[in-house]
C-alpha cells in the first residue's frame, strides 16, 4: 500500500487531508511540523510527503520520498512560490485552496514522478 505523510501545522487541515487520502485507499501518517515528519519518515519510509511547510530542504529531510507542496496564500505570487517549491525539492505543487479531486489528481501525478524531477 502506498504510504503518504501529511505535514501540516493546522490541525483541521491535517485531519481533513488525512481523511481524504485514507478514503482514497492510502496509508496515511500525519505530523505537525517538518521535524516530526522527518522522524516518522526515518522510522518507516513513506512514498509521498504532502506539506504546506515551504521552509527547509524537504529533499534532505525526506530522502527517497516524493514531495507534494500544498502552499497557502499563493494568489498573485505563483512564480515566486514555484521557485520556492523547486528549491525545497518538491516534485509537484498544488496551491490552497483546492478541491478533493484536485488533491487526489496531484497525489497521483506526484507518485508517478521521479523523486528528482521538477
Amino acid at each position: 500500500m502506498t504510504r503518504i505523510l501529511v505535514v501540516e501545522s493546522e490541525v483541521r487541515a491535517r485531519h481533513g487531508l488525512r481523511s481524504i487520502l485514507e478514503e482514497a485507499g492510502y496509508d496515511v501518517s500525519t505530523a505537525a511540523d517538518m521535524t516530526e515528519g522527518a522522524n516518522i519518515h526515518s522510522n518507516r519510509a513513506v512514498d509521498l510527503v504532502v506539506t504546506g511547510d515551504m521552509e527547509g530542504p524537504a529533499r534532505l529531510l525526506f530522502a527517497g520520498a516524493r514531495v507534494l507542496a500544498v502552499p497557502g496564500g499563493v494568489a498573485g505570487r505563483e512564480h515566486d512560490v514555484a521557485e520556492r517549491v523547486r528549491a525545497m525539492g518538491a516534485v509537484h505543487f498544488l496551491p490552497k485552496p483546492f478541491r478533493r479531486d484536485a488533491l487526489l489528481a496531484a497525489v497521483r501525478v506526484s507518485l508517478s514522478m521521479d523523486c528528482h524531477q521538477f
